[in-house]
């Protein structure tokens, strides 16, 4: 959806601006909207022509970062070596991996016990599974013999958006369930007996003639204070469809 109204704001804009500037040019208004719609058609047309490399989506790259995360550390720092060295090919360096819940931090801790544990290499490359402090990035940059690199999960997400496969198409779910879902994540929010006094009080207040919008008022909230209540209850069966 976003990336739908992306690309309506995209052409409307774009579809202005050459209406202005053929209408500055020439000063017919046929002529400029004739112009501009032929463009805009013509850029779309064009843009669509060429071809697009399919990224992986954020949730794809979270599942791998934990795949990796939870990889023994000799299995995580193969798959992260070649996954550097394919954006640096260049580059000679020894990977060690510190390997955390995306939700954790890389601490200047963390890059000290890597960097004693390595003292050996050349040029030393922290992958971590979890973002960089700000504070251990810079104290990356003061350790010395061996230099230190930080690729935390952001640099890693990047990488593994362009060179993880593309993903199966998501398979179809029934409008059933949709609903289920809805009625779900409707039902989470806490209700009270107040909200049903409220929709009343609204409900009355329509009547006495008010407008229409204490109408929905009084009927969003019956209708969640409806959901809430047939999601309490106990079902049939222990796995439901």
């Amino acid at each position: 959806m976003a990336a739908f109204i992306d690309r309506i704001a995209f052409t409307s804009l774009a579809a202005a601006g050459l209406y202005l500037f053929f209408l500055n040019a020439w000063g017919s208004i046929p002529l400029a909207a004739a112009l501009a719609f032929v463009c805009v058609a013509l850029g779309r047309k064009l843009i669509a022509s060429r071809p697009r490399r399919r990224l992986a989506s954020a949730a794809r790259v979270r599942e791998e970062l934990l795949r990796l995360a939870g990889l023994p550390d000799a299995l995580a720092q193969a798959e992260l070596t070649v996954l550097v060295q394919k954006r640096w090919p260049g580059e000679a360096f020894t990977l060690t991996p510190v390997l955390k819940h995306p939700e954790a931090t890389l601490t200047s801790g963390d890059l000290l016990n890597a960097w004693k544990a390595n003292r050996e290499a050349a040029r030393l490359v922290v992958a971590a599974t979890c973002p960089a402090e700000p504070r251990a990035r810079v104290y990356a940059r003061e350790l010395r013999s061996p230099d230190v690199a930080v690729v935390d999960s952001r640099a890693l997400a990047r990488l593994l958006r362009r060179s993880l496969p593309p993903e199966a198409p998501a398979p179809r779910v029934s409008a059933r369930r949709k609903l289920r879902r809805l009625a779900a994540r409707i039902a989470t929010a806490r209700v009270s007996p107040r909200n049903a006094l409220l929709a009343l009080s609204l409900l009355a207040l329509y009547m006495r003639g008010a407008g229409p919008l204490y109408l929905f008022g009084a009927l969003a909230l019956l209708a969640h204070l409806g959901v809430a209540i047939a999601q309490r209850r106990v079902g049939r069966s222990l796995f439901e469809e």
